[in-house]
């Protein structure tokens, strides 16, 4: 310690960046998130900054790649990711950092919107590499708050050039750019799977709705009968967001045992309950910043409802067995197949809970009511099983298109799939489908004609997968589907006990 408070601030701010670059020096892009949140925090610390936030670009196009936000302790906010994306649009077109007593005047905005003024004093520096901005981090105070000077301007230049070539050296914007990018393309192809596409008008309404309720932070209620897609619309509604770099924890309502549904969701303390020998933390706080997709909500616990409750009203919660309050930041997307109305006009469902989880109500339509879909959807699934090797006859599509469907676009699948398996052919005939027992009134299969299409499939397989495994899987979906998700029908279908039709479940994730 030293008796010039200048000197000691000058030591302290020494050790911190010394601290950082250590960080920085023994880091791997395995832990992005972690760097970046110490590079923002301790810009947040040394320039004595409530908020603060680093946002980086895809070299080529300026697309944003990656954001985080910090807040200090003293603060309940953090910064309005629109509020982020117009100083990163300033910077990057004036290529200086910039700072001000207030962030209106700042970026030169007229008739702002309210919730703008909340924001005072900021300074947002560039991150630049070999004269090429690639990033900002951006500090702020509520309006009024304290000024950042000429010390917290070259603190915050220091960070930002000690980070800028991390960054450069770790090849960071790469990692995420190509991640973000098999994040789209794993969507784009599970959306397609999933038969969220179409020239029906249904489906193109709904397509047209998704991106614009994403940008919304509204709870959203996804209705629609089984099989109809409605957890692949959640995961769009997420990739659509703001929320987009951050988790996605979907929960099954109807899965998770009674007794340990409250553990599972809001997580539990040590000693909680026999059995809980540590911390858990739960599926809320795992998703916090991201989004919860809560299946099946309409078989969460009468109980546990007023809790789920309290986190839509407060964003706050109790771990069990915690005195604890805890905040929590997220966004909900609970599904059902069921009428919620009605439950709750029984007394099976909390009004006030199925009010506010309808704000934002979206209805996915049956198959049977866009049957002008099947014939593209079928093919397309054929297409992935295949690699495009079989195409569907006319005559094939026809008969696709006259079933009845009701598991909705998953049975459609499932049925093409074992299709693929048991038809040696490139081009798959109606009376192919008609001998595997699809189709309107067709009859049950015979055993000959089960017994050539097996050893068709075969004679035509490649042998570089595992062509039991396949089998038995469709088998097992296949009587869920008949038995409408009975596991013990499934079960008596199949000849097999309750126990190893739920390990069978667990095996294919069905």
């Amino acid at each position: 310690m030293t008796d010039n408070p200048s000197l000691q601030q000058h030591i302290e701010e020494l050790e911190a960046l010394n601290r950082l670059s250590g960080t920085l020096i023994l880091s791997s892009t395995s832990d992005i998130d972690s760097v970046l949140q110490a590079i923002i925090g301790t810009s947040s610390s040394l320039a004595h900054a409530e908020m603060a936030s680093i946002l980086l670009f895809d070299p080529s196009t300026k697309e944003t790649v990656k954001t985080l936000v910090h807040r200090s302790d003293r603060s309940q906010a953090g910064i309005d990711h629109t509020v982020n994306m117009i100083v990163a649009g300033w910077v990057l077109d004036n290529g200086k950092p910039l700072r001000s007593t207030s962030f209106i005047d700042a970026v030169g905005l007229k008739n702002p919107p309210e919730r703008y003024r909340t924001y005072g004093p900021i300074l947002a520096v560039p991150l630049i590499v070999k004269g090429e901005i690639i990033g900002i981090i951006n500090l702020m105070n509520p309006a009024g708050g304290e000024q950042f000077g000429e010390s917290a301007m070259r603190i915050l230049g220091a960070i930002a050039q000690q980070s800028a070539q991390y960054i450069h050296t770790a090849k960071l914007q790469e990692t995420l750019f190509a991640e973000n990018q098999r994040l789209r393309q794993e969507l784009q192809r599970n959306y397609k799977v999933h038969g969220i596409v179409g020239a029906s008008k249904k489906m193109k309404d709904l397509l047209d709705t998704i991106p614009a309720i994403a940008k919304s932070s509204a709870t959203i209620l996804l209705g629609g009968e089984t099989g109809t897609g409605k957890e692949i619309v959640a995961h769009a509604i997420h990739f659509w967001s703001d929320r987009a770099d951050k988790p996605f924890i979907p929960i099954n309502c109807a899965a998770i045992p009674a007794n340990l549904v409250e553990s599972e969701l809001f997580g539990h303390e040590r000693g909680a309950f026999t059995g809980a020998t540590g911390t858990a933390i739960g599926k809320f706080e795992l998703a916090h910043k991201g989004t919860v997709f809560l299946d099946e909500i309409s078989e969460m616990p009468l109980d546990l409802q007023p809790k789920l409750l309290r986190i839509l009203e407060e964003r706050k919660f109790y771990r069990l067995g915690s005195a604890t309050e805890r905040a929590i930041d997220v966004r909900i997307v609970a599904a059902t197949n069921r009428n919620l109305q009605e439950l709750t006009q029984a007394g099976k469902f909390r009004e006030d809970l199925y009010y506010r989880l309808n704000v934002m109500p979206i209805f996915l339509p049956p198959l049977r009511e866009r049957k002008e879909d099947i014939p593209t959807l079928a093919q397309h699934f054929l297409d992935e099983f295949s690699n495009k090797s079989k195409t569907f006859s006319p005559a094939a599509l026809e008969l696709l298109t006259k079933c009845e469907w009701r598991g909705n676009v998953r049975e459609l699948r499932n049925v093409v799939e074992r299709v693929f398996l048991l038809t040696p052919s490139s081009e798959i005939s109606s009376n192919q489908l008609t001998v595997l027992g699809i189709g309107v009134g067709a009859a049950a299969v015979s055993p000959s004609l089960l017994q050539a299409a097996l050893q068709g499939t075969l004679s035509s397989h490649d042998g570089h997968n595992d062509l039991l495994e396949q089998l038995e899987k469709q088998l097992v979906e296949l009587a869920l589907q008949e038995s409408r998700g009975n596991v013990s029908e499934a079960a008596r279908m199949l000849g097999v006990d309750r126990k190893a039709m739920e390990r069978r479940k667990e095996k294919f994730r069905l």
